[in-house]
């Protein structure tokens, strides 16, 4: 399941796309499926592969049915948390 959150208080216009289960192929497909530039997908610092997305990406992504999205990055991070 992918997760996302609506903008990043510290990146405006920018959200971030994260797999439940840190799964890259999921990242890879829903980056094709939005059409995301290659250098959209990332792995943090901690190891966890995202998607960092902005403009049409963004738009496409937030439109999607089959992402979990969150009004602030850390209820987001919290959900993930449990």
């Amino acid at each position: 399941m992918l997760v996302m959150d609506r903008e990043n208080l510290y990146a405006p216009g920018w959200s971030h796309v994260l797999s439940t289960t840190n799964d890259m192929t999921e990242l890879e497909a829903f980056r094709l499926r939005v059409r995301a530039p290659a250098a959209a997908l990332h792995i943090s610092n901690r190891g966890v592969p995202h998607l960092d997305l902005k403009l049409d990406a963004r738009a496409q992504a937030l439109a999607s049915g089959d992402v979990r999205v969150f009004e602030r990055t850390a209820d987001m991070l919290r959900y993930l948390r449990k």
